[in-house]
């Protein structure tokens, strides 16, 4: 417990044996106090989590580097948008339950020069052989549109191995997810929402705005994870039914920035690769594809061009493709169960 107010009479009645500390500390949204109190138990500021009731603590978390979590009871003005929020400590509990063991790591990790790409969980040996892209799209829709402790946690692990990376240290982020192959463009989409609270826990500024879509699909795209579309690794038809939407070509607003795009899974990594050619035509820093699911353990690495505005679609002609092979990426031992306990 953290205030900028002396330990009072009643702390060490009760609290006294239980492990809870009482830190007197004035000046707290430096974030110094976080990383001052894991140093002393030989963690890293994102093994720490924040439990914000006050705007105050809001800073304090994000300046040290831990994670956040809102006290739902909390009418705060930064506290409220949090996407990852308890109402009890029930709740707080199962949080912590469910992301014990979590290493805080990402499966896949690969790194290119138009862009990088990171993978949480293995589903090809996760769910065995009957998982599908579309199977583990439902079974995340699930999990986000049920809410509690499993989105939670979820959201959790995910911003965990962003803060490991030091995202939360990048200035200018802007997020955004890889549209589905009939999106309604409304930013609407499950993933849309989780993506939308994982960036409240990892961003300091916000550059993305709900309800504008980063990408647009403004012609359905052939269904890939059912299997249609002939070669899965050729991009065209992602290219010439998706463009960026106009609402970020306001003012350059992509211009510089460092842009997360999140997709549910992925298996060749074609969307990583059509997403980074859009965003940097507009201007864009660099690009980091974020799957919550990878199926094996290679991914194709794509050298797009779009050569006309990337606000607008894309013609036959318009851009030039080449794949000159695999992501140099590497694998870890990260615990699946707990991936499989989140999106059951």
């Amino acid at each position: 417990m953290i205030s900028n107010h002396h330990e009072p009479d009643w702390f060490a009645g009760s609290f006294g044996g239980s492990g809870v500390q009482f830190l007197h500390n004035k000046g707290r949204q430096s974030g110094e106090i976080v990383s001052q109190n894991a140093k002393n138990f030989s963690l890293n500021p994102f093994d720490v989590l924040v439990l914000a009731g006050k705007d105050e603590d809001v800073q304090m978390g994000k300046n040290g580097h831990a994670l956040l979590i809102a006290a739902g009871w909390s009418t705060a003005k930064q506290v409220v948008p949090l996407g990852i929020r308890v109402d009890d400590a029930k709740q707080f509990q199962e949080i912590i339950d469910l992301t014990t063991g979590w290493l805080g790591q990402w499966w896949f990790t690969g790194d290119e020069p138009r862009y990088r790409v990171r993978a949480l969980s293995d589903l090809s040996s996760k769910y065995g052989k009957t998982i599908t892209q579309r199977v583990f799209a439902q079974k995340l829709t699930s999990t986000v549109k049920n809410g509690g402790s499993r989105l939670n946690a979820l959201l959790a692990v995910t911003a965990r191995s962003l803060l490991m990376e030091g995202t939360d240290s990048q200035e200018g982020l802007v997020w955004g997810v890889y549209p589905s192959s009939s999106s309604a463009n409304d930013d609407d989409e499950i993933l849309s929402d989780f993506t939308h609270r994982l960036r409240t826990t990892v961003s300091r500024v916000r550059f993305s705005k709900r309800g504008e879509p980063l990408f647009i699909r403004h012609t359905p795209s052939t269904k890939r994870s059912m299997g249609g579309g002939g070669d899965r690794t050729d991009p065209t038809n992602q290219i010439l039914t998706v463009h960026l939407n106009p609402f970020y070509k306001e003012s350059n607003r992509l211009l510089g920035k460092h842009v997360i795009v999140v997709d549910d899974c992925t298996t060749y990594g074609v969307s990583f690769g059509v997403a980074s050619a859009f965003l940097r035509k507009a201007g864009a820093a660099s690009i980091t594809g974020v799957a919550l699911g990878k199926f094996g353990g290679q991914l194709r690495y794509y050298e797009i061009d779009i050569q006309t505005d990337p606000f607008k679609p894309v013609v036959a002609g318009g851009f030039t493709s080449i794949a000159p092979g695999w992501f140099q990426g590497a694998t870890s031992s990260v615990t699946q169960q707990v991936l499989q306990t989140l999106i059951p």
